[in-house]
């Protein structure tokens, strides 16, 4: 909402005088347009002080403020005080939906009830949302798929991918890798206690708690959050109630994370559903291979798979709130890396799944290395199980060392000992291109101790992250 409204357009669109136009505003959301509009404009510059370094009066003046003591006064009367305390201030912005399918910047604590705008009740039909008695649609969710990169920095993992694509549809801005390092994925190793396992690198395995994964992403992002599995689960919900459930939250504009759906029961993204439910849109990084994974799944003319009877191939359903609340500290999101990265053996799913962790993954692996050729034959568990553990080590390490040299600037007292823990990961990610150098060569030798140089790497990098911890 940068410069001034063009009244003209706005009676030319909507075929009302600009004067109806006011009374209907002010009619509906109990409070005159060109009030809204100022916020609207305050909310928007508020934003960009909180995140970019450009200059007050440059900032004004994108949003036609073209005398500084006109705008600082206009600020200081929304938000309460002026542009340069709101910049050393503590208020958190971000995006909030604003009417449907629309999300805007604003600022996400502040409680003066003058200053909090109403929520638009009306759809517009032909915009990102499309709807109908049986149907609703959203347009524009960015699609997930594997190798999509961040920050130069490829994607591997669905929920942390599915995750972001989600939040950044809702307006909130974060990154692959800090889900990746919120949620753990990107400091787990995992192998299972009784050998080869392709399970191994499922994300529910990474905490004795199968939810925990989830659980820390929303949290870490601020998000409120409902987990609801099918009716053999703890958090159950049966099918009538998946239904609605899935209908009221893209009615409200917000896509729905699945386990399954399409593939095996890994997260994708519902962006729609047709015949009340029945069918399923959406994207899945499985929907390519139907011949494998996707069953009766078609592709949509939109580019979003098209699933009938998706019912029983779906474990849980995974809703978000609206609102931002109070994020989780960077002390406990290392702790928790921390913790993954030492911690040497994990129950899982109530104790019927045992799995290695830390360096006891790192030596499991390379013991089933030395041991065993079979891997080398494409075709085989192992072959895809040793791709997986490379996955976790390349893509989880390499996300971890982004997500630490992100914190430098913000943390100073830990600058130097966070510097030094994300080069050890970087380094540890490294190795895996000299590890698919050797599994080409057939050479076991070499890949185990390639394994076991990561795994060094990564020790010294749990005694950088423990000191940096300590000057948080």
């Amino acid at each position: 909402m940068k410069g001034t409204p063009n009244y003209r357009e706005i009676e030319a669109t909507y075929g009302y005088s600009y004067h109806y136009i006011r009374q209907l505003f002010r009619r509906i959301t109990k409070i005159s347009l060109s009030r809204y509009v100022l916020a609207r404009k305050i909310e928007n510059i508020a934003f960009e002080i909180r995140h970019t370094n450009k200059y007050f009066v440059d900032i004004a003046y994108e949003y036609a403020f073209t005398n500084p003591d006109t705008f600082t006064k206009a600020f200081r009367r929304i938000v309460g005080i002026n542009p340069s305390e709101f910049k050393v201030s503590n208020h958190s912005c971000g995006r909030r939906i604003i009417c449907a399918s629309v999300y805007a910047p604003v600022i996400l604590d502040h409680n003066n009830p003058k200053f909090t705008l109403p929520k638009l009740k009306a759809i517009n039909e032909f915009g990102e949302m499309i709807r109908t008695p049986s149907s609703c649609i959203l347009y524009g969710v960015p699609k997930v798929y594997f190798g999509r990169e961040d920050a130069g920095a490829a994607q591997w993992t669905p929920f942390p991918m599915c995750l972001q694509s989600v939040l950044n549809y809702m307006g909130q801005d974060i990154s692959y890798s800090e889900i990746m390092a919120y949620s753990g994925a990107a400091f787990r190793q995992r192998w299972d206690t009784a050998g080869w396992n392709v399970a191994a690198v499922d994300i529910r395995f990474t905490y004795e708690s199968h939810l925990r994964p989830f659980e820390l992403a929303f949290k870490c992002a601020g998000r409120s959050f409902n987990i609801s599995e099918r009716p053999d689960k703890p958090k159950s919900i049966d099918k009538d109630n998946a239904f609605a459930l899935i209908r009221s939250e893209l009615d409200c504009g917000r896509p729905v994370i699945a386990l399954g759906v399409v593939g095996p029961p890994e997260a994708c993204i519902v962006t729609g559903y047709k015949n009340n439910g029945e069918a399923l849109l959406g994207w899945s990084l499985f929907q390519e291979n139907t011949g494998m994974f996707g069953g009766d799944c078609r592709i949509d003319e939109s580019g979003y798979f098209l699933k009938d009877n998706w019912w029983d191939n779906t474990e849980a359903i995974i809703s978000l709130g609206e609102d931002i609340k109070v994020f989780t500290s960077v002390k406990d999101v290392l702790a928790n890396a921390l913790m993954l990265m030492t911690q040497e053996r994990v129950q899982t799913y109530g104790g019927t799944s045992c799995f290695y962790g830390g360096q006891a993954a790192y030596e499991a692996w390379a013991k089933a290395v030395e041991n065993d050729s079979v891997f080398l034959n494409e075709l085989t568990e192992q072959w895809v199980c040793q791709k997986d553990s490379e996955v976790m080590l390349e893509e989880g390490r390499g996300h971890a060392a982004l997500y630490l040299l992100s914190l430098v600037e913000k943390y100073p007292n830990a600058a130097e000992t966070l510097m030094k823990c994300a080069k050890r990961l970087k380094t540890a990610s490294e190795i895996v291109p000299q590890i698919r150098t050797a599994r080409k060569a057939n050479d076991n030798a070499k890949i185990a101790a390639l394994i076991r140089q990561a795994a060094n790497h990564e020790k010294k990098a749990c005694t950088a992250l423990k000191q940096a911890i300590g000057k948080l």
